[in-house]
């Protein structure tokens, strides 16, 4: 069964924010979100398993109901999720056999307006926040 859970609550401040995914051997994966405000830095490093759908193509039928409608309600203002039994999670399980658990792998979730963006990483990411000055 999917659980959800948010983490690094009020790190990120609320709002609604576009995203920008690099991924590169040297950088490892960044995603940097965006709004009128903030500008955020997701640095995870190198990561086992990433999965970017376009925001407008999933949700519903991906990953569990309630948990969807629990965090969606309120616009899934937390940003980022760290996700237990979900279906990428059991795919690169399976795929990895005993590395999964060995490794200590961990499924993250960030959703934005543009993307939703699933990470499988060994590391917990860096994340910084940056104050816009916007006149």
């Amino acid at each position: 069964m999917e659980k959800w859970q948010e983490i690094f609550e009020g790190v990120i401040p609320i709002g609604k924010y576009l995203a920008e995914v690099r991924n590169g051997e040297e950088e490892g994966l960044v995603i940097l979100l965006e709004n009128i405000e903030y500008s955020v830095k997701i640095d995870f490093g190198a990561v086992s398993a990433i999965r970017i759908f376009d925001e407008g193509i999933l949700l519903q039928g991906t990953f569990e109901e309630s948990e969807l409608a629990k965090y969606k309600r309120d616009n899934f203002t937390n940003t980022i999720y760290k996700l237990s039994g979900g279906e990428f999670e059991n795919s690169v399980r399976k795929m990895s056999g005993e590395i999964y658990d060995i490794l200590n792998l961990e499924h993250y979730l960030i959703i934005t307006l543009n993307y939703v963006i699933e990470v499988i990483s060994r590391w917990k990411p860096e994340i910084s926040v940056i104050l816009l000055n916007r006149v």
